[in-house]
């Protein structure tokens, strides 16, 4: 029995001042998880109850001079904020550690309420950017980044592909609040976001490793990657077999110090393996950024210029249909994942979602001037696009899962999702200006018959299909 101790306390450390830096892990809660479901619904449905009607509250207040150029301004309106969403995000991530990830959360719902009160009645350009920008820096991209952390903290092998997929088909319920008029849903917003702030204050308990005493590094076997920072965490080409196996801590040396320890974590973080699966979350989200702004600027564009010359209601339905079309798709998720693997998951997601989402929108534009924006034909066809758009929160998810099991250590966990969720909203910063202006651009000077955005569009995600599919391991 005693060598049996004095091999566990050498395999994977004492509780003293070597193995100080492990810390237990909280155990898995599905009352948890539902209550961040319910948050990520509330904070990102309250984010977006503007966008049905950004464009028309452009053009109304006199901020955009013509409709052609109303995409310009709701572009850099959503640009800049995405830039305080991008600045947020590393000090969001240092804090979850500091001070635990409940204040942050906390934070992110006061933020999102403060910004929504105000932005409902901004009428000039320098008002709507800024309230827009307080509801993004401490909003629900630092939120999102915080419920995956506290994910990663208490998930495992077993539980992990369900849970990440029920809270990314959370953030689409939320979508199904956004059908109504100007300032009355953003107090409203604002209003059950302080509602959601105190569930998550009674409800939601701390799992920031830091904050619980010392224990032996046994407790934190289960859920994270090696901690040998070299080892690689992109399974085989050959089979792409399913990553949801458990992945071994690799024993921690009894020489090993704290000091040493999170110095390894560091200097390992950006590993081959991490840099692709950033590059990789880099190019989905600039993508499916583009299409979700694009969405709303080309359904308000008329179909003169390529766009569906959509009213206000008929987009906001778009939007909620979007909403149910997505959460749908999401449900046999966890099948999928346990039957192909998450890698060889996301790399058939990258493809449907990418090029074949890409693709429609002239598409869908050519079939509005046959029918007229009313046809059930054409409404089917809207539908089924939004399911394709759907792969996109597979990819999301998948990225996810990918990202969070490749942190070297417990303690790497939250820096680790800090810094890709830093490189995906450094996609979604640059995304909405390039592409709302390369839209306006296009329908100016009408090349290649308008479709020059498009045909940028699909170039993009043939090069991100084709780069999803060379993510492998080596032997």
């Amino acid at each position: 029995m005693r060598a049996t101790e004095r091999r566990d306390a050498t395999t994977y450390g004492a509780a003293d001042e070597e193995t100080a830096f492990l810390s237990p892990r909280q155990k898995f809660s599905w009352r948890i998880v539902a209550v961040l479901i319910i948050y990520v619904s509330i904070i990102n449905g309250c984010s977006e109850l503007i966008c049905p009607f950004i464009n028309h509250l452009i053009l109304k207040t006199g901020i955009a001079p013509d409709e052609s150029s109303v995409g310009f301004y709701s572009g850099l309106i959503e640009t800049v904020a995405s830039c305080f969403s991008f600045a947020a995000l590393i000090p969001g991530s240092i804090a979850a550690d500091r001070w635990g990830r409940k204040p942050v959360l906390c934070s992110t719902l006061i933020g999102t309420a403060i910004g929504l009160s105000f932005f409902g009645v901004g009428n000039t350009l320098p008002a709507l950017v800024i309230f827009r920008s307080i509801g993004y820096a401490l909003g629900p991209i630092l939120g999102w980044s915080t419920v995956v952390t506290i994910l990663g903290d208490i998930s495992s092998p077993s539980n992990r592909g369900i849970a990440f997929s029920a809270a990314n088909a959370s953030y689409r319920i939320g979508q199904l609040f956004s059908g109504h008029p100007y300032a009355l849903p953003c107090w409203v917003g604002a209003a059950m976001c302080i509602a959601t702030l105190y569930i998550i204050i009674c409800y939601i308990p701390e799992t920031a490793p830091n904050l619980y005493p010392p224990t032996s590094g046994k407790n934190l076997e289960e859920g994270y990657g090696t901690i040998d920072a070299h080892n690689k965490c992109l399974l085989s080409a050959s089979v792409m077999a399913d990553d949801a196996a458990s992945l071994p801590l690799t024993p921690v040396s009894t020489g090993t110090t704290a000091r040493d320890a999170a110095l390894q974590f560091r200097t390992g973080l950006f590993t081959p393996c991490i840099i692709q699966l950033l590059i990789s979350a880099w190019i989905m989200c600039f993508i499916n950024s583009a299409m979700t702004s694009l969405l709303l600027l080309w359904a308000f564009t008329p179909i003169s210029n390529g766009g569906l010359g959509a009213p206000e209601a008929i987009i906001g339905m778009y939007i909620s249909s979007r909403a149910i079309a997505h959460l749908l798709g999401l449900i046999p998720f966890a099948y999928f994942e346990r039957r192909l693997g998450v890698y060889r998951l996301y790399a058939c997601c990258m493809t449907i979602f990418a090029v074949a989402g890409t693709s429609c929108f002239p598409l869908l534009n050519m079939l509005v001037k046959s029918y007229g924006i009313n046809s059930p034909y054409f409404n089917l066809a809207m539908f089924l696009f939004f399911i394709v758009g759907g792969f996109a929160n597979y990819c999301a998810t998948c990225i996810v899962m990918m990202i969070n099991q490749a942190a070297p250590a417990p303690q790497a966990l939250a820096r680790l999702i800090g810094v890709s969720q830093s490189v995906m909203t450094l996609g979604q910063c640059m995304s909405p200006l390039i592409t709302s202006t390369l839209f306006q651009f296009s329908i100016k000077s009408n090349l290649l018959g308008g479709n020059l955005i498009w045909a940028f569009l699909i170039s993009i995600s043939l090069v991100a299909s084709v780069h999803s599919f060379t993510l492998r391991a080596s032997p």
